[in-house]
Order: structure tokens, then sequence, then C-alpha cells
């Protein structure tokens, strides 16, 4: 009864955060974690563990529907050039990184943090600007494999603090090699199948589909992918995000698929995860601690400097004028639910501690809202230019 009345709370606070949205002008998600905070905060509810679980298939499902944008025969039509541009932006990164991280005495973690590139908050720009444009194009690219780095460097973190340099962590990545290997083998399999057999997509997903067969089969595939990686000890995102990648590459006649999921997703359960996160900060120990506020700024000047130098030393030529390589640079810099997840899971496995974890959290919420902000002013002078 008591997880019921959570959600009775909870639903209407989920209703109201868009019209606060744009009533305020901040993003959505961001809105959700301060209302999740403020919750707590005023004794409206109460965190406990059933709440938790449905949080986090939320989360589960936000990084489903980011694998749907992943269609893995992109990498093959992109030009080499381009990749080979992607792939030293990313060794700048976790160069500069790693400097920072050695010379500061700063946890290790931090040399994952600071260079994440999540598709959370892309797609939300996805959404608001539509993907034609160039630097919004590029950096759908760029989160697509800062994405996949982000989760098996997740996997790797996991390990080595849970099991140590030893024998469990050479298992564990052992494990996460042959299960990627066959996933690769699989989906060869199934190309080759469907080559042959042109109309198995169609059976799978009719066309015309009465009893929403396209959705049951995506969610098999969703639960079905994170039992697997649960019972392999791996981290659950990446199941998750490998169900939706595959369905994106399989299917990509099913266009309204998207459109289904991503209205029941971002309709209930990625709110749901977003005020979970908001939830868990203690905003009394927050306003108590100013350091904590200042820590977040750091981390939000240091991982906007990262991304700046990178754009500055790759992209700027790619680009028609310097606006573009700015937004480029600053719609990289905002891993909202990455970073979270970096933080949580730093939290978890004891590599970072509590307040750490908070600056983390709010350093998320003063990037959404200041670059997304920064963005939108820099779109509205390109269209005054």
């Amino acid at each position: 009864m008591h997880d019921l009345f959570i959600l009775a709370i909870i639903t209407p606070l989920i209703v109201l955060v868009p019209y606060v949205s744009r009533l305020v002008k901040m993003p959505v998600a961001v809105l959700e974690i301060v209302f999740g905070a403020l919750g707590v905060y005023f004794g409206l509810f109460t965190p406990n563990p059933s709440f938790g679980m449905m949080a986090e298939v939320g989360f589960l499902f936000l990084m489903f529907l980011c694998g749907m944008e992943v269609d893995l025969y992109m990498f093959r039509q992109m030009n080499r050039a381009l990749l080979k541009k992607i792939l030293c932006y990313f060794g700048i990164l976790y160069a500069l990184s790693s400097t920072i991280t050695l010379s500061a005495k700063l946890s290790a973690l931090y040399i994952i943090a600071l260079p994440i590139v999540s598709l959370g908050m892309i797609m939300t720009l996805v959404r608001d600007y539509g993907k034609e444009l160039p630097w919004l194009d590029l950096v759908l690219k760029v989160g697509v494999l800062g994405e996949l780095t982000s989760i098996i460097l997740l996997v790797v973190v996991d390990g080595i603090y849970l099991h140590g340099l030893g024998l469990e962590l050479y298992k564990t990545l052992g494990i996460l090699l042959l299960f990627l290997g066959a996933i690769v083998a699989l989906m060869q399999i199934f190309n080759i199948l469907f080559w042959w057999f042109p109309g198995l997509k169609s059976f799978i997903m009719p066309t015309t589909d009465q009893a929403n067969q396209d959705i049951r089969f995506a969610i098999m595939l969703f639960f079905s992918l994170i039992g697997l990686v649960a019972w392999l000890k791996l981290e659950m995102v990446l199941g998750a995000f490998l169900a939706g990648t595959i369905v994106a590459t399989f299917f990509p006649h099913k266009h309204e698929l998207f459109d289904k999921l991503n209205d029941i997703g971002f309709g209930f359960f990625v709110p749901l995860f977003f005020i979970h996160v908001g939830s868990t900060l203690d905003l009394k120990l927050v306003l108590d601690n100013p350091k904590l506020i200042y820590h977040a700024c750091l981390v939000v000047c240091a991982m906007l400097g990262l991304h700046l130098v990178a754009s500055f030393t790759l992209f700027r030529t790619h680009f028609a004028n310097l606006r573009n390589t700015l937004t480029f640079a600053l719609s990289a810099s905002m891993p909202l639910t990455f970073l979270v997840t970096t933080a949580s899971v730093g939290l978890r496995v004891g590599a970072i501690n509590q307040n750490t974890y908070y600056s983390f959290l709010l350093a998320a919420i003063f990037e959404g809202v200041l670059f997304t902000t920064l963005i939108k002013a820099l779109m509205h002078t390109q269209k005054k230019a």
C-alpha cells in the first residue's frame, strides 16, 4: 500500500513537470531531478526499495531508447577520416582527463566521469532541433561511441573495485569480451537469415499489427538481454542498450515503434528515474555545505574545458563557423544520465564518497540548465544572422 501511495504522489509531479518546464524554460529531466529533491525535502514522500527498483527499470528503458537511436550500419557508411577524428576526439578527452585526475590526486573514477559523452540529453536536443543540423548530426555519432565506451568502462570499474586487480577481474573482462563477441556473431547470423528470408522481419514485426506485436517483441528482447547480462554479472545497462541497438539495426522499417516506446518511456518510466535521482540528493546537506556546490562547478568547468579543447582541435574546420563548433562542444558536455549513473556506480562500489556523489549530481543539473540555455541562445543568434 505504501508503494502505491508513493506513486500517487509522484505521478502528479510527472504531469506537472512539462508545464513548469515551459514556464521557466528549463529541461524536463533537470526539473524532474529538482522535483524529486524537493519532494523528499518537504516530506511529500520517502524513497523505498520498491521505488528504487521502478526507477532502475526507468533508467534501463532510457538506455534502451538510446540504443534504438544506434544503427550499427551507420559506422560502415561513415567517412573513415571522420571516424578517425572522432576516435582522436576521445583520445584527447581521456588523455586530458587522466592528466587532471592524476595531477590533482583525485579518485580514478574522474578519469571516466570527466570525458563522458551520453545520448540522454543529446536525444532531447534531437527532439528540439532535428538531426539535420551538422553539429547535432556529429554529436549524435560521437554520443553513440561515447555511450558504448562509458558502458564498457563502467563494467571495468565495477570489476576493479569489487574484485581488485586479480583473477576475478580478468574473469569478468573475459566474460564481457565473450558476450560482446557472441552478440556480434549472432547479429551476423541473423543478418544472413534476414537476407535469405526477407519476409521474416515482417513476420516478427508485422507492418499492420492489431496486437502490438512489435512492442511485445521489443520488450521481450529488452528484458531477455537485461536478464542475460545480470546472470553473467555484468552491468544491466549493457543489455538494455544492446537490445535497443538490435531493434534499430534489424527493424528500421518500424519507424512508429520508436515513437510508441518513446511515448511510454518519457511519459512515465524515465521521469520515475529522474525523480528518484533527485530524491537521493539531500538538499539540507547541500545548503549547509557550500563546498559541494563549489566542487560541482569545478566538475562542470573541467568537463566543458575538455570538450572545448578537443572540439576546437579536431572539428574547427569541419563546421562552417565557430558557432557550430561551440554548440557541438556544449551539447557533448552535458551527459546528465550517464554522469548520474557513473556517480551511482562509484558510490556503490566505494570509488567515491557521499559528498562527491552529491557534487556529480549537482554538476549534472548545472550542465543541463546552463548548456541547454546557451545552445538555445546560440541557435537564436544563428536564426537572426
